[in-house]
C-alpha cells in the first residue's frame, strides 16, 4: 500500500510539473509585453526584409523586418536609420495584415524605394549604425535591443560588408519634423563635445520655418 501510494505521489507531481511546463509556455506566447511579442514573432519565418534602395544618399530611411505570425499576419520592426549621424533614430513594432502592410510600403514608396535585402545585412547594417552614433555620444532609440530581437538567430557577422557612416567625413546631423528646440540643443552639445568644432555639420530648422545649415 505504501509503494502504491508513494506512485501515486510520484505521477501526481510528474503531472503537475508537466501542468506548470505548458501553462508556462502558454503565458510566454500570448503575453502582451513587447519582449514577449518579439520572442513569439521572432520564431516565424522571415517574409521581407527591406531598406531603401538609396540610404547612404538620402541618409535616413526605414528598414524593415517581417515575420509571420502563427495567426497569418505579419509582425513587422520598422527601424528609421539615420547613416549619417543618429543610428537608429526611432523604432517600432507592429502587427498587421498582408494588405496593411502593402498599403503602408506604397505610401512609403513616394519617398523611398525598397529592396529586398539578406537579412544578415539588415541587422549588421543596424548594429554597425548604432555603434557609430554610440561612439559620438547619441544612444540609440529606447527599446532597440528589445526589437532587433525580431533577428532571432541571425547572424550579423555573416555579412563582411562594411559600412560608411556620415557624410563627406563627418557626421551630419539633419533635424527632423518631431526634433524639439531642446532636443536639437542636446544632440548639438553631444556633438560639439565629442567631435569637436567644425568636426560635424548640421542643417536644423529654426523658428520662423527657416532652415540653418553650418559647420
Amino acid at each position: 500500500m505504501a509503494d502504491a501510494a508513494q506512485r501515486q505521489r510520484k505521477l501526481a507531481a510528474k503531472a503537475a510539473r508537466r501542468k506548470a511546463a505548458v501553462a508556462a509556455k502558454r503565458t510566454e506566447g500570448s503575453s502582451t509585453s513587447l519582449a514577449g511579442r518579439i520572442r513569439m514573432a521572432a520564431k516565424g519565418p522571415i517574409v521581407h526584409c527591406l531598406m531603401p534602395m538609396n540610404l547612404f544618399d538620402a541618409g535616413i530611411g526605414n528598414v524593415l523586418v517581417a515575420r509571420r505570425l502563427p495567426s497569418g499576419m505579419l509582425g513587422c520592426a520598422w527601424f528609421l536609420v539615420d547613416v549619417f549621424c543618429l543610428g537608429v533614430k526611432d523604432i517600432f513594432y507592429r502587427e498587421v495584415s498582408e494588405a496593411e502592410l502593402r498599403s503602408r510600403l506604397e505610401a512609403l514608396s513616394e519617398m523611398q524605394e525598397f529592396v529586398e535585402v539578406e537579412p544578415t545585412r539588415a541587422r549588421r547594417l543596424i548594429r554597425d549604425a548604432a555603434a557609430y552614433a554610440a561612439g559620438l555620444g547619441l544612444p540609440a532609440a529606447k527599446d532597440t535591443p528589445v526589437i532587433e530581437a525580431i533577428f532571432g538567430d541571425v547572424d550579423a557577422n555573416a555579412c563582411t560588408e562594411s559600412f560608411t557612416f556620415g557624410k563627406d567625413g563627418k557626421p551630419f546631423y539633419v533635424s527632423g519634423p518631431y526634433d524639439t528646440p531642446a532636443r536639437v540643443r542636446t544632440i548639438g552639445q553631444t556633438l560639439e563635445k565629442s567631435c569637436g568644432a567644425g568636426n560635424w555639420d548640421y542643417m536644423v530648422e529654426v523658428p520662423g520655418g527657416r532652415i540653418s545649415v553650418g559647420q
